[in-house]
């Protein structure tokens, strides 16, 4: 199961390099640098856009494969980071629903490589989400956003951050920092779904029309409520998040067996 983990392993530093890009964007926005706000459909884009854009998409197609696969290996595996057999279901969902979630990101990317047009279906996206069944799922996803943020919070201060990381191959000053900068990280995640919770919940309350797309709707919201600084320092979590991510790939805990 060696090639499994680190195909995996390899999933979760191209998820790093996602949350890196787009933490990165919301920075210097709030730097007043440029205005540069990306949801995660447009990072994809810009990478796309770059020289030799499209072998970089492929890698980045492929590593979110890994990263799928160990959503769903995690999902029906018994075995789980704290190394007990007996998973919980809630947790079970969690992954499931992780892995689908960037099966979006992936279709995205394989539509791009393609040359696909996506826009083709957006009058029917619009009527089906203008109708009550859409605006129930949207509650469905702000509620499961909500708790995916509570559940990012409570990693960033519980032992689970230590048993997704193996010490193998680091000093003790080197893990001590990479845990630092994972805590950081996850708990400015956590900040980004709740309030991509709220906005996504609020959005569906009073105008379906303007539904937000992505995590830039959240760190616009935070630009114009709290402030650029408060932006800021969101944005550079997510850039410590991404890059924990990157730097921990090689030393992830995967619970294959």
């Amino acid at each position: 199961m060696k090639n499994s983990r680190r195909f995996a392993r390899v999933g979760i530093a191209t998820k790093g390099i996602v949350f890196f890009l787009i933490g990165f964007m919301s920075f210097i926005t709030a730097c007043n640098l440029t205005y540069t706000l990306k949801n995660e459909k447009e990072v994809i884009q810009w990478i796309y856009g770059l020289s030799f854009g499209w072998f970089l998409l492929l890698a980045v197609s492929i590593g979110l494969i890994g990263y799928i696969f160990s959503r769903v290996y995690l999902t029906f595996n018994n075995r789980d980071y704290d190394g007990s057999k007996n998973k919980p279901n809630f947790r079970r969902a969690a992954y499931l629903i992780n892995g689908l979630g960037y099966c979006l990101l992936l279709f995205t990317c394989i539509t791009i490589l393609l040359g696909a047009q996506s826009n083709s279906d957006s009058n029917f996206k619009l009527m089906v989400l203008q109708s009550i069944y859409g605006k129930i799922l949207v509650y469905i996803i702000a509620i499961g956003l909500a708790v995916s943020a509570i559940n990012e919070w409570w990693i960033s201060f519980s032992d689970m951050m230590n048993k997704m990381t193996l010490p193998d191959n680091l000093t003790t000053l080197q893990y001590k920092w990479l845990m630092g900068l994972g805590r950081f990280g996850r708990f400015c995640r956590g900040i980004v779904f709740g309030v991509f919770a709220y906005v996504l919940a609020r959005s569906a309350y009073y105008d379906m029309e303007n539904l937000p797309k992505g995590a830039d709707a959240a760190f616009a919201f935070m630009d114009a409520t709290y402030g650029a600084v408060f932006m800021g320092i969101v944005a550079f979590g997510m850039m410590c998040y991404g890059l924990f991510l990157i730097l921990s790939g090689k030393h992830r805990n995967i619970p294959i067996d």
